[in-house]
């Protein structure tokens, strides 16, 4: 039976090592979720009844957006660089990141938390969720803002068919909160409170105070539970501020749509309707802000101015009646026209010169550079000045907008207050720029008026003097003048100031962001088909048995196999004579065959057949190898040299005869323990009584001299011997056989330990070595199934 091991390796034991199973074979993958069909129908339904158990019970998340478009001033076209122009921001810093910044910022939000009413919020009961009734509620909630109220905590409301209200609340431990100042009233230990109230009756007590009063006229339905919860504006700008989201329309795009998230559709849309509503104020507060401060400076200037005023005109009346003077010469009157727009000029350019001295004292000592901006003593030639002082007062207001929101060494803003100290020295540079220009006018101003008091200093004595009380009085009149017309100017650009930006879309909601659907469905889909699939695999690979010739091939490709028996599903051991045209008979003649047909009839009288372990079927199939020898003719017989567990002695029920033990202390010859089976050409030699010393008895002479006789008298022996796995009695016996069948059960044999008793085998130059792979299912295609569609499915297998 040499050609039986042909096709083992030449360069090894032939034998694999124990490895994961190949999973990637297609068809083996077919065949197992056939096989685990129920897995699947149980998945299915299971995942997708999770995913609408979910979206029935879990509370939907909106997402609410408005569109706000970001214009420049009317009087400077729009750049990339002024984009952001709305906001005061500097050129540099225009961008949208900075913008999307200061909307998110404390400070706006803030405001638009504090014009809501979120500070209390209703709650209807539900058995499996609770919902929200912003502004549908069938009652308010009125507090005192003055008195401590209990925050977070549920506040239960039930009201009765006899109009009375069941209040109750309960907590381990609370913190109160003012609404008066907006900040932290100290905290509260365990705390139950229970009372009946009436419609609009105040209750009072160290948690709350507040009461209950129906909503216009709503109906309060009796027995339904509802309650409510204060919440603190800081909270509620912390979780708002959360939630917000800005982004532009498109990469440099003047449009940004601010969104946000939450569980209440109506709140969502309130609250961006009034952040959008307090952005544009922000915006148009900061171009007011400037306008007010220039108002105030002019009225300042106006008063002082005024005072003056009226007391040279005085003065100049009283001169008139004491020189009963009429009038100047002409000659006179010119040259103090000359002189008082000379000195008119002097004065102006004094008060500029004062201005920015003062501008850039104050540089040094102090921060607050919106102080500094006085637009009515500006001019073209100071317009660098203004513009850097500008910046100054745009860079400190988001200076101080970014310290409430970042820590000190945040990097943007140590890169602002770098930007600053740069801005003030160019701003130092211009300044002495002005002051050196101004200088050159002042002296030049200065000489001209030198050179017309030398022409006034020939005039009378009379007409001197009155020039002199009537210039003062001119100068100032002028300047009063000149500081209406700049009143009247600034409160002009007041009243016609406008927000630079315009709401496009008022807020609405766009969508339902959780649970998605769609999406959760598509999910649930393929975790039902992952759940299974992941189970079968997992069986698969933490499986350590053998299931299938696929396995024999990968774990033993040097072993070929010789046969494959199908699972018996009757109660009779001797399938081949019980049902001759059974499924599993024709897996046994196919078996005969493959002997025949490896080896030659010839050449094939002894065959041995073991396993790696008890109860993987040797007998059993030792039992059906020798009747389908024998209904083809062959005289067999089978041999139970299992002494240990004589299982053939049960089978034939031999149980009081002479057997193999017998034989070999001499207490019988081999004639007397053959015994003729009830079918044709079938005989057995039982184990006989279970000797101590199995192993002794099978390597003496007795042996070699059993097999003489065998061989003599039969065409076939069939050796059921003890498991090879277990006991050396097997492998002893070996070396007697033309043919050594290795038995392994489907579904049972440890893959470890079939490798590891091949390996040992094949490494002792076994010949003639084989498997038969035992108890196929049916259900398996590919082993019956073609066989069972001969028999047209009717046979019993």
């Amino acid at each position: 039976m040499n050609n039986l091991n042909s096709t083992t390796e030449a360069n090894g034991t032939g034998v694999k090592k124990v490895e994961g199973d190949n999973l990637f074979d297609v068809n083996r993958l077919v065949r197992l979720m056939r096989k685990n069909w129920y897995l699947f129908l149980i998945s299915f339904p299971l995942c997708l009844g999770a995913v609408f158990i979910y979206h029935r019970y879990t509370v939907p998340v909106y997402k609410a957006s408005a569109t706000l478009l970001l214009k420049s001033s009317e009087q400077t076209p729009m750049t990339p660089n002024g984009l952001m122009e709305g906001f005061g921001l500097s050129p540099e810093m225009r961008s949208i990141e900075n913008q999307s910044f200061i909307i998110r910022s404390r400070n706006i939000v803030t405001k638009a938390i504090n014009r809501l009413d979120f500070g209390v919020e209703y709650y209807q009961k539900g058995r499996f969720r609770d919902t929200e009734l912003y502004h549908r509620a069938p009652f308010v909630i009125e507090f005192d803002s003055l008195h401590p109220q209990l925050l977070n905590v549920p506040i239960e409301l039930v009201f009765s068919s006899s109009g009375k209200i069941q209040l109750s609340v309960s907590c381990e431990e609370g913190v109160l909160h003012s609404y008066a100042n907006e900040g932290y009233a100290g905290q509260i230990e365990a705390f139950d409170f229970s009372a009946d109230v009436i419609d609009g009756e105040w209750v009072k007590n160290q948690a709350f105070s507040l009461r209950v009063k129906r909503r216009g006229n709503s109906v309060l339905q009796p027995n339904v539970a509802y309650y409510f919860m204060f919440k603190s504006h800081n909270q509620l700008t912390n979780q708002y501020r959360g939630s917000l989201s800005v982004a532009p329309y498109s990469e440099g795009s003047s449009i940004l749509f601010i969104s946000s998230v939450g569980a209440n559709r109506q709140k969502l849309v309130a609250f961006l309707d009034v952040l959008c509503a307090v952005i544009l104020e922000h915006n148009l507060d900061r171009k007011n802000d400037m306008a007010t401060r220039s108002i105030a400076f002019i009225e300042e200037q106006l008063k002082t101015v005024s005072d003056t005023l009226e007391e040279v005109q005085d003065r100049l009346s009283d001169y008139r009646k004491a020189n009963r003077f009429m009038g100047p010469s002409e000659f006179s009157q010119k040259l103090a026209d000359k002189y008082y727009e000379a000195e008119s000029d002097l004065k102006m350019l004094r008060m500029r010169i004062d201005y920015y001295q003062y501008l850039q004292k104050n540089l040094k000592v102090s921060d607050d550079f919106e102080q500094f901006l006085l637009p009515a003593v500006g001019s073209e030639s100071t317009g660098l000045v203004n513009e850097l002082v500008s910046q100054l007062i745009e860079i400190q207001k988001e200076m101080e907008l970014l310290k409430s929101e970042v820590s000190a060494d945040n990097q943007y803003l140590t890169t602002q207050k770098n930007r600053m100290e740069i801005t003030v020295d160019l701003l130092n540079k211009a300044i002495n720029q002005v002051l050196k220009n101004f200088s050159i006018e002042e002296a030049k101003i200065q000489s001209e008026l030198t050179s017309i008091l030398s022409d006034m200093e020939r005039l009378p004595e009379l007409e001197k003097n009155y020039l002199i009380i009537d210039r003062t009085y001119k100068l100032n009149d002028a300047i009063y003048t000149f500081l209406l017309q700049k009143h009247s100017e600034t409160q002009i650009t007041k009243a016609s100031n406008s927000p630079d930006n315009e709401i496009i879309d008022s807020a609405s909601v766009q969508a339902i962001v959780s649970p998605d659907k769609r999406g959760d469905y598509k999910k649930g889909l393929l975790l039902a088909v992952l759940i299974p699939a992941v189970f079968i695999g997992l069986k698969e690979l933490l499986n350590t048995k053998v299931r299938g010739k696929e396995d024999l091939n990968s774990l033993l490709p040097g072993v070929p196999v010789v046969g494959m028996v199908m699972h018996n599903n009757n109660d009779v051991e001797d399938v081949i004579s019980a049902f001759p045209h059974s499924i599993i008979s024709e897996s046994f003649r196919s078996l005969r065959t493959k002997l025949k047909f490896m080896a030659g009839s010839d050449q094939v009288k002894v065959i041995t057949l073991t396993s790696s372990n008890t109860g993987e079927g040797k007998t059993f199939c030792a039992q059906n190898l020798a009747s389908v020898f024998a209904i083809s003719g062959k005289k067999t017989v089978i041999v139970g040299f299992d002494m240990r567990k004589p299982r053939l002695t049960a089978l034939y029920d031999l149980h009081q005869e002479l057997g193999l033990s017998n034989y070999f202390i001499g207490q019988a010859a081999v004639t007397d323990i053959v015994y003729q089976t009830a079918q044709t050409n079938v005989y057995v030699i039982p184990a006989g009584p279970v000797p101590p010393n199995p192993s002794e008895l099978i390597v003496g002479e007795k042996t070699e001299q059993l097999y003489e006789y065998l061989r003599s008298e039969f065409d076939i022996i069939v050796i059921d011997s003890p498991p090879i796995g277990l006991v050396a009695d097997a492998r002893l016996l070996m070396q007697h056989s033309d043919c050594n069948l290795f038995v392994v059960r489907s579904n049972y044999t440890s893959k470890e330990h079939m490798v590891h008793t091949v390996d040992n085998l094949l490494s002792e130059k076994v010949e003639g070595l084989g498997i038969v792979l035992n108890d196929i299912s049916f259900k398996e295609k590919g082993y019956g199934y073609y066989s069972a569609e001969y028999y047209g499915g009717k046979v019993k297998v």
